[in-house]
Protein backbone atom coordinates (compact mmCIF):
# COMPACT_ATOMS: atom_id res chain seq x y z
CA UNK A 1 0.00 0.00 0.00
CA UNK A 2 2.51 2.74 0.78
CA UNK A 3 4.12 1.55 -2.77
CA UNK A 4 0.93 2.51 -4.27
CA UNK A 5 1.02 5.91 -2.27
CA UNK A 6 5.31 6.34 -2.64
CA UNK A 7 4.13 5.94 -6.90
CA UNK A 8 0.60 8.07 -7.00
CA UNK A 9 3.17 11.43 -4.84
CA UNK A 10 6.13 10.59 -7.63
CA UNK A 11 3.53 11.09 -10.17
CA UNK A 12 2.17 13.67 -8.98
CA UNK A 13 5.02 15.56 -8.40
CA UNK A 14 6.99 16.51 -11.62
CA UNK A 15 3.65 17.31 -13.13
CA UNK A 16 3.00 19.85 -10.35
CA UNK A 17 6.43 20.92 -10.51
CA UNK A 18 6.33 21.75 -14.74
CA UNK A 19 2.91 23.81 -13.97
CA UNK A 20 5.04 25.81 -11.29
CA UNK A 21 7.76 26.24 -13.73
CA UNK A 22 5.51 27.06 -16.40
CA UNK A 23 3.44 29.38 -14.59
CA UNK A 24 7.00 31.22 -13.44
CA UNK A 25 8.01 31.60 -16.92
CA UNK A 26 5.27 33.27 -18.05
CA UNK A 27 5.20 35.85 -15.39
CA UNK A 28 9.19 35.98 -16.24
CA UNK A 29 8.33 36.94 -19.87
CA UNK A 30 5.15 38.87 -18.71
CA UNK A 31 7.50 41.03 -16.94
CA UNK A 32 10.98 41.15 -18.93
CA UNK A 33 8.77 42.46 -22.19
CA UNK A 34 7.70 45.04 -19.39
CA UNK A 35 10.59 46.47 -18.55
CA UNK A 36 12.36 46.13 -22.17
CA UNK A 37 13.52 49.74 -23.15
CA UNK A 38 13.10 48.85 -26.26
CA UNK A 39 9.28 48.30 -25.83
CA UNK A 40 9.07 51.40 -23.78
CA UNK A 41 11.30 53.40 -26.10
CA UNK A 42 8.41 52.32 -28.96
CA UNK A 43 5.16 53.26 -26.63
CA UNK A 44 7.04 56.79 -25.90
CA UNK A 45 7.69 57.55 -29.91
CA UNK A 46 4.03 56.27 -30.83
CA UNK A 47 2.81 58.95 -27.54
CA UNK A 48 5.08 61.69 -29.14
CA UNK A 49 4.16 60.72 -32.50
CA UNK A 50 0.42 61.00 -31.66
CA UNK A 51 0.58 64.11 -29.87
CA UNK A 52 2.62 65.69 -33.16
CA UNK A 53 -0.51 64.70 -34.88
CA UNK A 54 -2.79 66.74 -32.30
CA UNK A 55 -0.45 69.95 -33.05
CA UNK A 56 -1.19 69.46 -36.89
CA UNK A 57 -4.69 68.98 -36.56
CA UNK A 58 -5.02 71.76 -34.63
CA UNK A 59 -3.47 73.77 -36.88
CA UNK A 60 -5.06 72.08 -39.82
CA UNK A 61 -8.60 73.21 -38.07
CA UNK A 62 -7.10 77.28 -37.43
CA UNK A 63 -5.99 77.37 -41.42
CA UNK A 64 -9.04 76.23 -42.79
CA UNK A 65 -11.28 77.91 -40.60
CA UNK A 66 -9.20 80.82 -41.77
CA UNK A 67 -10.11 79.60 -45.12
CA UNK A 68 -13.54 79.12 -44.84
CA UNK A 69 -13.97 82.15 -43.33
CA UNK A 70 -12.58 84.23 -46.54
CA UNK A 71 -14.23 81.98 -49.41
CA UNK A 72 -17.81 83.20 -47.36
CA UNK A 73 -17.39 86.24 -47.34
CA UNK A 74 -15.97 86.57 -50.71
CA UNK A 75 -18.65 84.44 -52.20
CA UNK A 76 -21.24 87.02 -49.59
CA UNK A 77 -19.22 89.90 -51.63
CA UNK A 78 -19.43 89.00 -55.43
CA UNK A 79 -22.25 89.60 -57.78
CA UNK A 80 -21.58 86.54 -60.10
CA UNK A 81 -22.28 83.96 -57.47
CA UNK A 82 -20.77 81.11 -59.61
CA UNK A 83 -20.83 77.16 -58.93
CA UNK A 84 -16.81 77.26 -58.06
CA UNK A 85 -16.98 79.05 -55.31
CA UNK A 86 -19.63 77.21 -53.84
CA UNK A 87 -17.54 73.22 -54.56
CA UNK A 88 -14.54 75.44 -52.56
CA UNK A 89 -16.09 76.35 -50.06
CA UNK A 90 -17.46 72.25 -49.75
CA UNK A 91 -14.13 71.23 -49.61
CA UNK A 92 -12.97 73.62 -47.28
CA UNK A 93 -15.81 72.58 -45.11
CA UNK A 94 -14.98 68.68 -45.45
CA UNK A 95 -11.35 69.24 -44.58
CA UNK A 96 -12.26 71.28 -41.59
CA UNK A 97 -14.66 68.46 -40.11
CA UNK A 98 -11.62 66.11 -40.70
CA UNK A 99 -8.84 68.38 -39.16
CA UNK A 100 -11.95 68.11 -35.80
CA UNK A 101 -12.61 64.60 -36.18
CA UNK A 102 -8.64 64.05 -36.18
CA UNK A 103 -7.75 66.12 -33.05
CA UNK A 104 -10.82 64.74 -31.26
CA UNK A 105 -9.84 60.94 -32.40
CA UNK A 106 -6.22 61.50 -31.05
CA UNK A 107 -7.08 63.35 -27.97
CA UNK A 108 -9.28 60.40 -26.79
CA UNK A 109 -6.32 58.17 -27.64
CA UNK A 110 -3.55 59.68 -25.69
CA UNK A 111 -5.63 60.28 -22.37
CA UNK A 112 -6.29 56.93 -21.68
CA UNK A 113 -9.68 56.63 -20.52
CA UNK A 114 -11.58 53.93 -19.92
CA UNK A 115 -13.72 52.43 -22.38
CA UNK A 116 -16.92 50.88 -20.20
CA UNK A 117 -20.83 51.14 -20.91
CA UNK A 118 -22.73 52.79 -23.32
CA UNK A 119 -19.87 55.63 -23.68
CA UNK A 120 -16.86 53.55 -23.94
CA UNK A 121 -18.66 51.67 -26.65
CA UNK A 122 -19.88 54.84 -28.92
CA UNK A 123 -16.35 56.40 -28.16
CA UNK A 124 -14.57 53.12 -29.39
CA UNK A 125 -16.84 52.91 -32.49
CA UNK A 126 -16.57 56.33 -33.84
CA UNK A 127 -13.36 57.65 -32.55
CA UNK A 128 -10.59 55.16 -31.46
CA UNK A 129 -11.14 53.20 -34.54
CA UNK A 130 -11.23 56.29 -36.88
CA UNK A 131 -14.68 55.66 -39.00
CA UNK A 132 -15.60 59.23 -38.41
CA UNK A 133 -12.00 60.50 -39.47
CA UNK A 134 -11.89 57.89 -42.18
CA UNK A 135 -15.63 59.03 -43.52
CA UNK A 136 -14.83 62.84 -44.22
CA UNK A 137 -11.68 62.15 -45.52
CA UNK A 138 -13.37 59.88 -47.44
CA UNK A 139 -15.66 62.18 -48.91
CA UNK A 140 -13.26 64.96 -49.45
CA UNK A 141 -11.31 62.57 -51.67
CA UNK A 142 -14.69 62.07 -53.27
CA UNK A 143 -15.43 66.13 -53.57
CA UNK A 144 -12.48 66.90 -55.28
CA UNK A 145 -13.68 64.74 -57.86
CA UNK A 146 -16.54 67.29 -59.40
CA UNK A 147 -13.96 69.77 -58.80
CA UNK A 148 -11.16 68.86 -60.38
CA UNK A 149 -12.87 69.40 -64.43
CA UNK A 150 -14.73 72.42 -63.49
CA UNK A 151 -11.40 74.43 -62.25
CA UNK A 152 -9.10 73.15 -65.52
CA UNK A 153 -12.85 74.14 -67.85
CA UNK A 154 -13.16 77.41 -66.14
CA UNK A 155 -9.07 78.38 -66.64
CA UNK A 156 -9.53 78.23 -70.40
CA UNK A 157 -12.05 81.06 -70.44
Amino acid sequence: MSTELEDMTAENSPADETANNTTNTVIDLTTSSFFDPTWQLAITIEFYFQCALIAIGIFGVAANALVLYALIAYHVRETKKRQVNLLMINQNLLDLSSCVLAVITFSIRVSNISLTGAMGYFLCTIFISENATNCMLFGSIINLTPTSPVLVSSSRI
